[in-house]
């Protein structure tokens, strides 16, 4: 598939389907095209979209997800009660949902002083709070020398809670 100048349909689907089975996190379209070795980022999204259409049509368990241009495979929600008790693992680490849930419980309409979770949690929580961001949980602003924390919508949708 590497290198392949003129890739049929097929292989671009089974590529992007073994790329985003294996990810631990959501990709953006750039990223997959890069690992499966296509250049072309319309090819890669006729993938997607084929994949996407094929769950969709088996009627099955998992999906393709499109969260604002980062590409994942997810259980569906129906079916993640049954899935969550073989699950070995978590989206977020024990830490990462420790300061998660101190962002969100500190957090007003203007948000959460970054100085103040590193503050009460330790210097690991700039770790957390990073990778908080890079998985879409909560974003940053920059604010004097600190930033302003706030929760997303995709940890809302996530952990089912409304606006705070």
């Amino acid at each position: 598939m590497e290198g392949s100048e003129n890739p049929n349909e097929k292989d671009v689907c089974s590529s992007v389907e073994a790329v985003l089975f294996m990810s631990t996190e959501p990709l953006k379209i750039e990223r997959i095209a890069g690992i499966i070795g296509i250049g072309s980022i319309g090819v890669v999204k006729k993938g997607i979209e084929q994949l996407k259409r094929k769950y969709d049509e088996m009627n099955s368990a998992v999906q393709v997800v499109d969260d604002n241009g980062l590409y994942s495979m997810q259980v569906r929600d129906e079916f993640l009660g049954i899935a969550s008790k073989i699950s070995k693992f978590t989206e977020l680490s024990k830490g990462e949902l420790k300061t998660l849930a101190y962002i969100a419980k500190k957090e007003d309409k203007t948000g959460v002083l970054q100085s103040s979770v590193v503050r009460t949690l330790g210097s690991n929580a700039y770790a957390h709070i990073h990778s908080l961001a890079e998985k879409g949980f909560i974003k940053g602003m920059k604010k004097g020398r600190t930033k302003l924390l706030n929760t997303t919508r995709k940890f809302r949708e996530y952990f089912k809670v409304e606006k705070i």
